[in-house]
C-alpha cells in the first residue's frame, strides 16, 4: 500500500539529492524470481536506489531490530520490508529469522523480487567485505520447498557512491549478469556445503567486479584526491540528470585497479604530489575544476546567474524549511555517520511530501490542474534553486582564479599534468 506513494516521490526526490545518477546495465530479466544481492554503503538510502529506476516491486530484507513494535511492523512491512534479525538482537529473535525465510521462499515462487545485502552490516568503505552465507541458504532453501524447477537467479547490483556521506554525492548503479541457481544443482546434491561455499564465492566475485574496489584502506586518500582530476576531466552536465553507460564507472574502476597494483614506492611519490597540488589549491582558494576550465566564464555567467535569480529566490523560499530541518535534526540528533544520509534523505522525504499534499488540498479549490502541477513544481523549483547555487559557487570560483597569477596558474597546470602522467 505505501510502497508505490512512496516509489513515486522518491525517484522525483532523488534528483534533487543526487547531483548525477549514472546507470550500467545490459538488459535483465526480473520476470522470473530473483535475488538481488548488493553492497551496503548508505543504511536505508541502499533498498530504494535500484528499486526507482525500474518498474516491477521489490522486497527488501532489513534489519529486525526495527520492526520493534507492531505500527512499525505493519508501515515497513507495506513497504516490502521483511525482517531479519543478527546474533547481536537475542536468540529468541535470530529464531524468527525462520518465518522471513519461509516467507521469502513463497514470494520467490510467486515470482517475486528479493533485495539483500549479503555483507550484513552498513559500512561506508570502498570495498567489498567478505559475506554471509544466508543469501546462498536463502537461494538453496526456495527451490527446496518449491522445487528446481522455480529457474531461480541471483542478480547482482551494486551501487557506487563518491562520497556516501554527503548530501549531492554522485551515484553509479551497475547491474551484472544473472547467476543461474542450477547451475549449482549437481554440486549442492553432491556436497551442501560446498555448493554454500562456491555459489557464495561467485555472488562475492561478480559484486567485486561491479564496484569501485580499493584493496588498501591506507590508498583510500590517494584514489579520492586522484579520481577528482579524473573526474574534472570528463565532467557531466545537469541535464539528463539519469545518464545511461559505463565510461564514468570504467574509469574510476581502472584507477582503482592502477593504485592496487602500484608499487609502494609509486604511491608514495603520487601522495606527495597529490599533497602539494591539493594544498596550493586551498591557498588560493580555488578547485581542480577551475583549473580545468570547468567553471563558467566570468562575464557570461554573470548575466546567467543574474537571469536565473528570480526564479532562484521562489525555489528557496519554497523548499529552505525542508533543508534546514534536516540539516538541523542530522547535525544534532544523528551521531552515527552510516545513518546520517539516509536519515537526511527521509526527512526530505516526509517534508515535501506533507508540504506537497498541502499544496494539492489548497490549489484544488482553485483548480484541479494547479492542485495535479503543484507537487512536481515544488521539486522542480528544489532541483533548480540547488543546481543553481552550485553554478553560482562555481561562476565565483572563476573569479578567484582570474585574480590568481597567471605564472601560478600555468605551475599549477604543470603539477596536475605531472600527477596524471605519473600513474
Amino acid at each position: 500500500m505505501l510502497y508505490r506513494p512512496i516509489w513515486f516521490v522518491s525517484a522525483f526526490m532523488y534528483r534533487v539529492f543526487f547531483k548525477h545518477f549514472f546507470v550500467n546495465y545490459k538488459d535483465f530479466d526480473l520476470k522470473r524470481p530473483t535475488i538481488i544481492v548488493s553492497n551496503h554503503n548508505n543504511a536505508f538510502i541502499d533498498p530504494i536506489v535500484f528499486p526507482t529506476i525500474i518498474l516491477p516491486r521489490i522486497y527488501f530484507i532489513v534489519r529486525g531490530d526495527i520492526f520493534n513494535t507492531p505500527l512499525k511492523h505493519w508501515l515497513l512491512w507495506n513497504m516490502g520490508q521483511i525482517p531479519m534479525f543478527r546474533i547481536r538482537d537475542g536468540i529468541d529473535n535470530v529464531k524468527k529469522n525462520e518465518g522471513s525465510f519461509q516467507q521469502t521462499y513463497d514470494l520467490l515462487a510467486k515470482k517475486q523480487n528479493i533485495l539483500i545485502f549479503p555483507e550484513g552490516d552498513c559500512v561506508q568503505e570502498k570495498r567489498i567485505r567478505s559475506l554471509k552465507r544466508g543469501t546462498a541458504r536463502m537461494a538453496f532453501g526456495a527451490v527446496l520447498k518449491h522445487g528446481w524447477e522455480l529457474d531461480l537467479q541471483l542478480l547482482p547490483m551494486l551501487n557506487n557512491y563518491t562520497y556516501p556521506k554527503e548530501f549531492r554525492t554522485e551515484i553509479m548503479v551497475n547491474v551484472g549478469e544473472g547467476i543461474l541457481l542450477s547451475d549449482y544443482k549437481q554440486l549442492y546434491l553432491e556436497n551442501e556445503n560446498k555448493a554454500l561455499a562456491k555459489l557464495t564465492n561467485d555472488i562475492h566475485f561478480a559484486m567485486k567486479e561491479l564496484y569501485v574496489h580499493i584493496d588498501n584502506k591506507e590508498d583510500d586518500e590517494l584514489f579520492e584526491k586522484i579520481v577528482i582530476l579524473k573526474r574534472n576531466d570528463m565532467p557531466s552536465r545537469i541535464i539528463p540528470w539519469r545518464k545511461k553507460g559505463n565510461v564514468r564507472f570504467d574509469m574510476e574502476k581502472r584507477l582503482a585497479n592502477s593504485i592496487n597494483e602500484s608499487t609502494i614506492e609509486l604511491k608514495k611519490e603520487l601522495e606527495e604530489k597529490t599533497k602539494t597540488y591539493f594544498s596550493a589549491l586551498e591557498q588560493y582558494t580555488i578547485s581542480d575544476a577551475s583549473i580545468k576550465g570547468n567553471t563558467p566564464n566570468g562575464m557570461l555567467g554573470f548575466f546567467l546567474a543574474l537571469l536565473g535569480f528570480p526564479l532562484y529566490t521562489i525555489g528557496v523560499l519554497l523548499n529552505i524549511f525542508q533543508f534546514l530541518f534536516a540539516k538541523k535534526i542530522v547535525d544534532e540528533k544523528i551521531k552515527q555517520v552510516t545513518f546520517q544520509n539516509s536519515i537526511r534523505f527521509g526527512i526530505l522525504l516526509a517534508t515535501n511530501s506533507l508540504i506537497a499534499l498541502i499544496l494539492i488540498i489548497v490549489l484544488s479549490n482553485i483548480h484541479w490542474l494547479l492542485a495535479v502541477l503543484s507537487p512536481i513544481a515544488l521539486l522542480l523549483l528544489a532541483f533548480y534553486a540547488i543546481n543553481y547555487h552550485e553554478y553560482v559557487q562555481s561562476w565565483l570560483e572563476t573569479n578567484r582564479m582570474n585574480k590568481v597569477d597567471s605564472t601560478v596558474i600555468k605551475e599549477l597546470k604543470v603539477m596536475r599534468a605531472e600527477i596524471l602522467n605519473t600513474l
